[in-house]
């Protein structure tokens, strides 16, 4: 049963690895974002689907090829993410001095797996035919899938499923959201600001309120 528990499982991986350095990370700012400190992205760039694919906690397809040919360490077929959020709770307060730092599993899946097999194809000169494709994913699946239970018992099958709906661990806030938030906290101050402006110059408002 411990296949099925998923939260075991990424506690387990990152006690492992906890003295190997993550796969990469990624710096949170209020205006923007930077990836190993580099350049800076801002939150409704294209490559910004890299931080869905983090708060999903699958790794992302399309960025595969790019940490292959950088040679980002993966872990057991998955990645460990370092996130180092900056970001103040309130969106006038200046930037935390120390930031708030956590890690996310990145787990692999079927478009990854397939991925995979091509860049592996292409490191061989793209000689593979499909069937060497599916040999190739086969061996795959055999090596990285939980077994098999083949009792037809229906009670171990729902404490299975019980297990995993548990276990699976709890998605990480919207790596935008503080981003949002504080565009929203201004908007509204904004908005707050304007009717207070169109009530001081409204007559009718001022007479309503006025002494009879």
């Amino acid at each position: 049963m411990a296949v099925y528990n998923i939260t075991r499982s990424v506690t387990e991986l990152l006690d492992e690895h906890k003295d190997s350095p993550p796969s990469f990370s990624i710096q949170l700012y209020p205006e923007h974002w930077t990836l190993n400190s580099g350049p800076k992205f801002l939150y409704n760039n294209q490559v910004a689907s890299l931080l869905d694919d983090v708060r999903a906690q699958r790794i992302p397809t399309d960025f595969l090829e790019l940490f292959d040919s950088a040679g980002l360490p993966f872990y057991d077929g998955y990645m460990i993410v370092e996130l180092l959020d900056y970001r103040p709770p309130k969106g006038k307060d200046p930037l935390l001095e120390e930031p708030v730092a956590s890690h996310v599993v990145l787990s692999p899946h079927s478009e990854t797996l397939w991925q995979d097999i091509c860049l592996l194809n292409k490191k061989y000169g793209a000689s593979w035919t499909d069937q060497d494709a599916l040999e190739v994913e086969s061996k795959i699946l055999m090596a990285t899938s939980p077994p098999l239970c083949l009792d037809p018992n229906p009670r171990l099958t729902r404490v299975a499923n019980n297990l995993l709906r548990v276990s699976v661990p709890s998605t990480p806030l919207s790596l935008k959201r503080k981003a949002a938030a504080m565009e929203e906290e201004e908007e509204e101050s904004e908005r707050a600001r304007r009717i207070k402006i169109m009530q001081y110059m409204n007559p009718r408002v001022n007479r309503s309120t006025a002494p009879r």
